[in-house]
C-alpha cells in the first residue's frame, strides 16, 4: 500500500521528521485542513478517499483526537462494493470510533450499532466470501467487549426488553448461520466461530433460548478441518460451561481426536509446529476435557462412572502416551516445548481418569525432570503442573500413596527452588511444599522454611510466614512444638521498618488466640518466651506476643520476672504507638499481681511519664492505670485483672492470605466429582488437627468449609422439543418388548425390552437406512442427554446408559439404556433420549421420549383363581379403602374390541388373566387379571378388572387396586394411556 499511496508515505516521513512536538503538530493541522478540504469535493475518487482516510488514522493513532469528521468517510468506504475500500473502510471505523468518550458498554455498543448495522447485515447476506469475512472480523474484534478497556459500568447482557433486540438477533442470526451451515467457505467459518463467541458472550439468552443450536455448534469439534476445530475450541468451551449439561456429549469426539493426535499421529502436514502434530489444538482439547470435570453445575454432571468405556480408554491412552513422549530426549527447543506444554495440561486430568498409580508416579517424574530445564518458564510450569496434581490427589484414590511417596523422594529438589533466581519460580515452589505437606513432611517442610526464612526476599516473607503459620497448625504433632516453631518465626518475622512487615498482624493473633484457648500451653509459652526475649533481639511480633501472654499468665511461672521486665521495658521506646499501649496494660497487670517487685517504681514512673504524651490512646490508659495503681479500693483493679475469655472465633483467618493454592483448593468443582475428588482444602485440613486426639489441644475448632458453590448459570432445565411422529414407537414400546422405536428416511430405531424384576433393559439396534438410498454414513452420532423427568434427590427410577452407540454408521450400531425402579413412578416422569448425527452433509436431531413405566416391571400372580381374586379385592378396599387402594380410570377406544383381544393385551403386559367373558356374550366385556409389580424397596399386588361400558366395545372403565397407597394410580394411567392409543 506505500508505495501506491505516495502522499501517504510522504506524511509519515514528514511527520517523522518534525524537529519538535510543535512542528509536529502543525504540518498535522495542515494536513487535517487539506483533507477537509478534499473530503467537500463532491466527486472523491475512492483511490483519494482511501489516502485521505490512511492519513486519519495514523493521525488518529499518534493520539491526537480532531479527526472524528473521518469516520463519516469510512462508512462510506465500508458501502463500498470494492474489497480493498471496505476492508479499509471497517479497520477505520474500528479505529476511529471513540471508545474512551462513552461512559457505558451498553452505550458504545448501541452507538456502534446504529451507525454500522445497515453495511454488517448487506455483507453477512452477501454472497461473496470476502466481505463476508471482512464483517464477522469486524464483529469479532469490536463487540468483544470487556470491563478492562476503560469504561465505568459493568457489561449486561442484552435480553429480549432491549430495544435493539431485534436487530441483534438478526445478526446473531445470520453470523450462527455462516458458522454452522455445510457450504461456507473455511475461512468464512473460522472467522465466524470467533465473531459468534464474541456474540454469545454478548447475548447468552439467545443461546440459551434455542437448544437446537447447542448441538451443532458442539459438533464443531468433529469438523474435517482443523483449522476450524482449532477456532472452535474457545466457542465450544464458552457453550458448555454456559450449559454443562452437553459436556458429556462431546467428550467422546474430544477423546477420539485427542486419540488420532497424539497416539496415531494423525494430522495433515500444515498443522506440525516442526516435529509435533498441532501441540495447541490438543492443549486446547485436554483442557476441554478437564472443564468437563471441573464445572460446577445443578444437573448430573460428567464422573467417570457415566462415560463409555472407549472414551475412558482413549482419554487414559492419551494421558500415557503424553507421560511416555515428556520422558524421551528430543531434538530441539520447540519440541520440547510442544511436548512439555502437553504433559503440563495432562497431568491436570490423570487425577480425574482415576489413573494408576504408576501412571501418577510417571507423571511427577516427568515432571521433576522438567524442573532441571534452563528455561524458567519451563520450571516454572512444571511447579504448576505438579501442585495441581498434588493437590487433586486425596487419601480416597490408590494414587494417592504413590504421589506422596514420589513428592517426599523429591522434596530436596523442591526446596532448591527457594533459592532460584526467578521470584516466580521461587513462589510457586512455596506454593508446591504448602500442597505436599503432610503429616509425615511437615516436620522437614516447616523447619526448612524456618531456617531459610532470614534469606528469603523481602516481598516473598509474607506469604511464607502465613504458610508457615498455616502448616504449623494444621499438622502439630504436640503443643510443644507448634508453640516452639511459631514463636521462632515471630522473632524474626520483622520488615525493616520495625513493625510487622512480613508476618502480619493475624499471625501473632493467631498463637494468641491458641495460646488462650489452650489451658496447658500458657505457663509454657510465658518460659519460652522469656527465654526468647533474652536471647535475641526482640521482633515487634514477638513483643506484641509477650505483652499479651506475659501479662495475663505470667503470674502462674515461678521464674525470675526482673530480666523479662528489662527487655520489655527496654523495648517499650523503640516500638509502634499500638504495641506500646499493649506493653501498658501487661506493665500494669504485672504489677498489680506482683505488687512488692523491684521494678513496680519503674512501672509508676512511666505511667507518669506517659500521661503527658501526644497519643491520646497512650495517655488516657497510663492516667487510667496510675489512678488504678495509687488508690486504695482493689474492687475496680479486680475487675480489671479478670482473666482473659476464650476466643469464640471459629475461622483461621490466616487462610485468606495463603493466596493462590487456597483458590485452587476451593475451585468450583463438579457436584458429583468433589464426593470422588475432595480436594485437601485449608479448612478441612484445620478440622482434621481439631480431631486428631494428639494435637487436640493447639487447634481451635475450625468448621469445614462448604464445596458447594453458586452456579451463575443455573436455571430451570429446559424441555426438549419431542421429534415429530414421536408418540407412535412411544406408544408400542408402551405395549410390545420388541418393535420399531423410530424410523425416518434417514434412520431406523429398533428395540427390544429385557426384564429383570425392578430392573429392566432396553436394547435399541440403530441402523442406517441412507446407506441403501444415498451410499451415505451416518457421522458423529453422539447420545447428547437423556434426560429424566424424575426427581434428582430421591428419584423414583435411576436410568443409565450402559452401552453408548458408535459415532460412525455405516451399517448399524447398538446402544443399551438400563432402567432401576425404585419407587411409585408416575405417568409424567418418562425420560427423553437426545441424539445428534450428520448424514449426507446435514444436521439432524432426535429428541424421543421412552416411556419408563411400572407396567415393564408386571409378572403374573400365579395360581389366582376368580374366588382368590374377589378374596383379595375386598380386603383392599376394607385395608386402604377406594381413595389410596383404587384407581378407576374410562377410555374411549378408535376400534371396536372383543374379549379376546382384551386378554391378549392384558397377558402381553404380563397380568395372569383370572376370569374373561366370551366374545358373543351379549351382557358386555369383562376381564379380570392379577399380577406383581417389582420396585426396588417393595413389590406390590396389583388387580385389574377391565369393563366395557357400551355394547359396541369402544369405551371402557378399567378399575385398578393395590396393596399399596399411590401405585394404583401410577397403573390405572399407564393403562388409559395404551387404550386411548389403540392396541
Amino acid at each position: 500500500m506505500a508505495p501506491m499511496m505516495k502522499g501517504l508515505t510522504q506524511f509519515i516521513v514528514d511527520i517523522r521528521e518534525a524537529q519538535d512536538a510543535e512542528a509536529e503538530k502543525r504540518r498535522i493541522n495542515l494536513e487535517i485542513n487539506n483533507i477537509q478540504t478534499k473530503f467537500s469535493q463532491p466527486n472523491l475518487s475512492g483511490y483519494h478517499r482511501k489516502k485521505y482516510i490512511c492519513k486519519l488514522v495514523y493521525i488518529h493513532l499518534l493520539g491526537y483526537d480532531t479527526v472524528e469528521f473521518g469516520l463519516s468517510h469510512a462508512l462510506t468506504l465500508v458501502e463500498s462494493s470494492v474489497f480493498s475500500e471496505k476492508s479499509l473502510g471497517y479497520l477505520a471505523v474500528a479505529t476511529l470510533f471513540r471508545v474512551e468518550k462513552i461512559h457505558t458498554i451498553t452505550d458504545y455498543l448501541e452507538n456502534l450499532l446504529d451507525i454500522i448495522y445497515p453495511s454488517l447485515i448487506k455483507d453477512l447476506q452477501s454472497n461473496n466470501e470476502e466481505f463476508n469475512c471482512l464483517a464477522v472480523q469486524f464483529i469479532a474484534n469490536c463487540f468483544n467487549v470487556s470491563n478492562d478497556e476503560g469504561h465505568d459500568s459493568p457489561v449486561h447482557s442484552i435480553t429480549k426488553n432491549h430495544e435493539d433486540f431485534p436487530r441483534w438477533q438478526e445478526i446473531v442470526d445470520l453470523v450462527y448461520s455462516l458458522c454452522c451451515s455445510p457450504v461456507s467457505n473455511l475461512r468464512v467459518r473460522q472467522k465466524g466461530v470467533a465473531a459468534l463467541l464474541a456474540l454469545s458472550k454478548l447475548f447468552p439468552s439467545i443461546i440459551k433460548a434455542n437448544n437446537n443450536w447447542i448441538p451443532r455448534i458442539l459438533s464443531l469439534v468433529d469438523d474435517p478441518n482443523m483449522g476450524v476445530v482449532v477456532a472452535s475450541i474457545p466457542l465450544i468451551q464458552f457453550v458448555a460451561q454456559m450449559e454443562p449439561k452437553y459436556f458429556k456429549s462431546i467428550l467422546p469426539s474430544i477423546a477420539r481426536r485427542l486419540r488420532s493426535l497424539v497416539v496415531e499421529q494423525q494430522c495433515p502436514e500444515e498443522y506440525y509446529y516442526y516435529d509435533s502434530p498441532s501441540p495447541w489444538l490438543i492443549v486446547s482439547l485436554l483442557n476441554t476435557v478437564e472443564l468437563c470435570f471441573l464445572c460446577q453445575e445443578t444437573a448430573p454432571s460428567v464422573t467417570l462412572a457415566s462415560l463409555d468405556r472407549e472414551t475412558i480408554n482413549s482419554l487414559r491412552e492419551v494421558v500415557a502416551y503424553s507421560i511416555k513422549n515428556a520422558s524421551q530426549p528430543v531434538r530441539g527447543l520447540p519440541n520440547r516445548n510442544s511436548q512439555s506444554s502437553i504433559l503440563f495440561q495432562t497431568v491436570s486430568l490423570t487425577v480425574f481418569l482415576d489413573a494408576s498409580a504408576e501412571a501418577i508416579a510417571g507423571a511427577v517424574e516427568a515432571l521433576m525432570s522438567l524442573l532441571d530445564s534452563a528455561e524458567t518458564n519451563t520450571r516454572y510450569l512444571s511447579l504448576d503442573a505438579l501442585i495441581k496434581l498434588a493437590d487433586r490427589a486425596t487419601s480416597e484414590g490408590n494414587y494417592y500413596a504413590s504421589v506422596r511417596q514420589s513428592f517426599s523422594d523429591n522434596l530436596p529438589k523442591i526446596f532448591k527452588f527457594l533459592a532460584d533466581k526467578d521470584i516466580s519460580v521461587k513462589r510457586k515452589s512455596l506454593d508446591l511444599l504448602y500442597t505436599v505437606c503432610d503429616a509425615a513432611n511437615c516436620n522437614s517442610i516447616v523447619t526448612h522454611l524456618l531456617d531459610s526464612f532470614p534469606h528469603t526476599e523481602a516481598n516473598l516473607k509474607p506469604d511464607v510466614a502465613v504458610k508457615i503459620a498455616v502448616l504449623a497448625e494444621r499438622y502439630a504433632s504436640n503443643p510443644e512444638w507448634y508453640v516452639t516453631n511459631m514463636i521462632r518465626l515471630l522473632s524474626m518475622g520483622d520488615g525493616p521498618s520495625g513493625g510487622s512487615a512480613y508476618t502480619g498482624n493475624e499471625v501473632w493473633e493467631r498463637v494468641v488466640q491458641i495460646i488462650v484457648n489452650n489451658e496447658n500451653l500458657q505457663t509454657m509459652s510465658c518460659r519460652m518466651i522469656s527465654n526468647l526475649l533474652k536471647t535475641h533481639s526482640s521482633s515487634e511480633s514477638l513483643v506484641k506476643v509477650a505483652a499479651f501472654i506475659l501479662g495475663e499468665y505470667g503470674h502462674k511461672c515461678d521464674f525470675e520476672f526482673i530480666s523479662t521486665f528489662s527487655v520489655l521495658y527496654d523495648a517499650y521506646f523503640s516500638v509502634s504507638l499500638i504495641t506500646r499501649a499493649m506493653l501498658l496494660t501487661s506493665f500494669f497487670k504485672i504489677s498489680a499481681r506482683q505488687p512488692d517487685a523491684n521494678f513496680v517504681p519503674d512501672i509508676i514512673d512511666l505511667f507518669e511519664a506517659e500521661t503527658q504524651s501526644m497519643d491520646l490512646e497512650i495517655q488516657t490508659r497510663a492516667y487510667e492505670y496510675l489512678q488504678l495503681m495509687i488508690e486504695p479500693g482493689k474492687d475496680l483493679a479486680s475487675i480489671v485483672l479478670r482473666p482473659f475469655p476464650p476466643f469464640e472465633a471459629k475461622s483461621n483467618h490466616l487462610l485468606s492470605r495463603v493466596g493462590s493454592v487456597h483458590r485452587l483448593s476451593n475451585r468450583p468443582r463438579s457436584s458429583s466429582n468433589v464426593a470422588e475428588n475432595k480436594p485437601r482444602s485449608n479448612s478441612d485440613a484445620l478440622a482434621r488437627l481439631r480431631n486428631d486426639k494428639s494435637a487436640s489441644s493447639v487447634a481451635l475448632p475450625i468448621p469445614e468449609a462448604s464445596d458447594e458453590t453458586e452456579d451463575p448459570f443455573a436455571e430451570r432445565s429446559e424441555e426438549y422439543t419431542l421429534s415429530p411422529n414421536w408418540y407412535s414407537g412411544y406408544l408400542r414400546m408402551c405395549h410390545y418388548d420388541a418393535g420399531i422405536f423410530y424410523e425416518n428416511a434417514l434412520i431406523k430405531i429398533t428395540y427390544r425390552v429385557i426384564k429383570s424384576g425392578a430392573i429392566f433393559t432396553y436394547r435399541f439396534t440403530i441402523i442406517n437406512s441412507a446407506a441403501k438410498s444415498a451410499n451415505t454414513e451416518i457421522t458423529r452420532l453422539t447420545v447428547l442427554e437423556l434426560q429424566g423427568a424424575s426427581t434428582t434427590t430421591n428419584p423414583n427410577y435411576i436410568i443409565e446408559m450402559s452401552q453408548y452407540p458408535q459415532q460412525t454408521v455405516t451399517a448399524k450400531t447398538e446402544m443399551e439404556i438400563r432402567v432401576k425402579i425404585r419407587n411409585v413412578v408416575g405417568i409424567n416422569e418418562s425420560p427423553v433420549l437426545a441424539l445428534s448425527f450428520m448424514c449426507g452433509g446435514s444436521f439432524n436431531q432426535l429428541n424421543l421420549k421412552i416411556p419408563v413405566l411400572m407396567l415393564k416391571t408386571l409378572t403374573a400372580a400365579t395360581s389366582t383363581n376368580l374366588e382368590e381374586f374377589k378374596k383379595r379385592w375386598l380386603q383392599i378396599g376394607q385395608g386402604l379403602g377406594t381413595i389410596d387402594g383404587e384407581s378407576t380410570v374410562v377410555s374411549s377406544t378408535a376400534h371396536r374390541y372383543n374379549s379376546s383381544n382384551i386378554v391378549r393385551l392384558v397377558s402381553r403386559l404380563g397380568l395372569e388373566v383370572v376370569h374373561h367373558s366370551s366374545d358373543d356374550t351379549q351382557n358386555g366385556i369383562l376381564v379380570l387379571a392379577a399380577g406383581i409389580l417389582h420396585t426396588q424397596s417393595a413389590n406390590y399386588g396389583a388387580l385389574v378388572t377391565i369393563k366395557s361400558t357400551d355394547d359396541v366395545g369402544c369405551k371402557f372403565e378399567i378399575v385398578v387396586r393395590c396393596t399399596a397407597g399411590g401405585v394404583a394410580g401410577a397403573l390405572a394411567s399407564s393403562f388409559k394411556v395404551i387404550f386411548d392409543g389403540g392396541f
